[in-house]
């Protein structure tokens, strides 16, 4: 099975701190506004991508947020039932995140053969390969420009085909 985890900052919202929102929130589609008046957007193509990839992929989140405060956010946008054992948590140790996030899904039967994360930023891409030395990585922005580049980018690499589905 492969596990494509995403950042959510700056990589699924165009918000750079989405725990800086206050609810109550009232949503329109793709875009978000807090009881303040500001404002957050999905990137366009990232609903179609998350309903392309959740028959490809097992979907996780690695975030350096606030879960309370930015769990919400995604169920409000109707994506929160994408992701398993997603990791909102408010530190900066992603590798910490992403090995929980595969214990987990090992505890439950899964069997992990490649895991892919994205991230709009390399922050902590070197504690991450550290930790994960075969962790494959997609530069949100840079090796892709948005979410339709990213499910070809995946496509191309054999990341997101085989058969059309994977089993688990």
């Amino acid at each position: 099975m492969k596990l494509l985890i995403l950042d959510l900052d700056g990589t699924l919202w165009d918000h750079y701190d989405a725990s800086r929102l206050t609810p109550p929130f009232k949503v329109n589609r793709n875009e978000l506004v807090d009881s303040y008046g500001n404002k957050l957007r999905l990137f366009e193509g990232a609903r179609e991508f998350l309903e392309w990839a959740k028959d490809r992929f097992l979907l996780s989140i690695a975030s350096w947020n606030v879960e309370e405060l930015v769990r919400p956010i995604l169920e409000e946008f109707g994506i929160w039932h994408y992701f398993v054992f997603p990791k909102i948590e408010n530190h900066p140790n992603k590798a910490d995140m992403i090995l929980r996030t595969l214990k987990q899904l090992q505890t439950i039967g899964y069997e992990i053969n490649e895991v892919i994360y994205v991230d709009d930023r390399t922050l902590h891409l070197e504690e991450v390969k550290r930790a994960i030395p075969e962790i494959k990585f997609v530069h949100m922005w840079r090796d892709v420009k948005n979410f339709e580049e990213l499910k070809f980018y995946l496509i191309e690499r054999s990341w997101g085909e085989e058969n059309g589905t994977f089993d688990s």
